[in-house]
């Protein structure tokens, strides 16, 4: 997890008076350490020091012009809200509970820290010290996670098939800017798209998803409980988004430490045994599931590509990993 230290928060900061009176109300004084959590986003830990307690603050820029992310990043406040009154207030599946939010500083979001190990760290141990059951055992885990978030959330009408339409053409614009594929490239991946998206078996009752479960955002404490994290881009979806996230992830996770391609198959299955385990009929669930899920894979394989930190020879391989599992996925 990355952190660097930026010292003590100063008392002249409107932010002090806030954290003091609204997330830190019972400690007098109080005294705030502040270090940033991430590289790229507006995101940082104040530890108190008398109670050594820590919240996250999570800011927006006040310049932002997007309004489509800037409805996202403050949504995630009510996000949070609508999934704890839906029952993840508590372990062993729940959502870190929000605190406080301030627009008129940017302030989007205080919420609380999470402590405990998220999955990509049981994924490095699985990869570089042999911990497969560790990785197997919070899989299990997190699909139980999962489908209880799903099945609490199910919905009488279909998830928006246009929606996911428009995120693939976006991807998809996003990796031609980066010269990762080219036109022509583009107009192949759009028609595998459009043949996707005419398949009878990708309509699919849409449920409330997590929106970006990738491994840094499932937090597992010591025992068997899982914290879910960064929800702001939560919405009502198929319910194999996150699924095929999950393992859209774990695909890249083996592939770009160990460059085998196959390395990650027997956790993919191990995660959606355990996930369909939970249907009344899991074979039925299962088969389901796996006909749509090479679509969401491949979608999250071209996400993941976009990431200008990971080596370009890596980037245009999982990028051509995304092809072959779109054209595979149309042949069964």
């Amino acid at each position: 997890m990355y952190a660097k230290y930026l010292g003590q928060l100063d008392r002249d900061d409107p932010l002090h008076e806030i954290l003091a009176f609204r997330a830190f109300p019972d400690i007098k004084n109080p005294v705030f350490h502040v270090d940033r959590m991430s590289c790229n986003h507006l995101v940082y830990r104040y530890s108190e020091e008398k109670s050594r307690v820590s919240v996250v603050g999570k800011f927006f820029d006040l310049q932002e012009r997007n309004e489509e992310k800037l409805s996202r990043i403050k949504g995630e406040y009510l996000n949070l809200l609508l999934l704890r009154d839906l029952g993840f207030n508590d372990q062993p599946f729940y959502v870190v509970k929000p605190l406080c939010r301030e627009d008129r500083i940017g302030l989007a979001l205080v919420e609380e820290f999470v402590k405990g190990k998220d999955l990509d760290h049981y994924l490095r141990n699985a990869v570089y010290r042999g911990k497969r059951h560790e990785l197997k055992r919070s899989l299990s885990r997190l699909a139980s996670f999962l489908h209880t978030l799903h099945s609490r959330t199910w919905g009488k009408e279909n998830a928006d098939i246009g929606a996911i339409d428009r995120y693939f053409l976006k991807i998809v614009k996003k990796l031609q800017r980066q010269q990762l594929i080219s036109q022509d490239s583009a107009r192949d991946y759009l028609n595998l798209r459009d043949r996707w998206l005419r398949r009878s078996f990708m309509a699919a009752e849409e449920v409330i998803v997590h929106g970006d479960a990738t491994p840094t955002n499932f937090v597992f404490s010591n025992s068997d409980n899982v914290a879910a994290i960064d929800l702001e881009r939560m919405k009502k979806s198929d319910k194999v988004f996150d699924i095929g996230m999950v393992c859209g992830e774990l695909k890249h996770s083996f592939l770009w430490r160990t460059g085998d391609p196959y390395a990650a198959e027997p956790f993919i299955r191990h995660f959606l045994k355990k996930y369909t385990g939970n249907f009344p009929s899991p074979m039925n669930a299962f088969r389901e599931i796996t006909r749509r899920l090479p679509f969401y894979m491949a979608l999250t394989e071209m996400r993941i590509a976009r990431n200008d930190w990971l080596d370009w020879g890596y980037r245009k391989r999982i990028v051509w990993e995304a092809h072959e599992c779109l054209r595979w996925g149309l042949r069964q």
